[in-house]
């Protein structure tokens, strides 16, 4: 095999890694909102979910607070912030530093996972969250925004 040889089937190799590794990702990135089955709202549009994370509505219909809550796992946060807030992880715990600092809010919940995320939530009067579209949810839990 000539060196030539090698460079191409090295390319196709590695391009061949990086594609199998952007569509797994692709896939286990599907989230959806989750949220305590008490809250008012049935169901919530991109918009008003991206307002709620961003600590702009900060009480459901009813007056009740809203209690946002956040994962650690990187994965899924980022996928749910590239879906609904349309934002780096850096600029959205920017706009949570400046929510705390202005007094305009306190931070967001953090959980490590999607079963503790469930659990919170279900748990939690007002609490809006996300989970990965695979995670099972008991009834104290109902989606609101996939």
């Amino acid at each position: 095999m000539n060196a030539a040889t090698k460079s191409v089937s090295m390319l196709c190799l590695v391009w061949c890694i990086v594609m199998s590794g952007a569509d797994s990702t692709a896939n286990a990135a599907e989230v959806f909102v989750i949220a305590n089955k008490e809250i008012p709202a049935e169901s919530l549009d991109p918009d008003a979910i991206k307002k709620i994370f961003l600590g702009d509505v900060v009480n459901w219909d009813n007056n009740e607070v809203i209690m946002v809550v956040v994962t650690e796992e990187k994965e899924i946060h980022e996928a749910f912030l590239k879906k609904y807030i349309k934002r780096t992880e850096s600029q959205f715990a920017n706009v949570w530093r400046r929510n705390l600092f202005t007094g305009k809010g306190a931070m967001s919940k953090k959980v490590g996972s999607g079963a503790e995320m469930v659990e919170y939530v279900a748990k939690t009067k007002g609490a809006i969250g996300y989970a990965a579209s695979d995670t099972p949810l008991p009834a104290d839990v109902k989606i609101v925004g996939q």
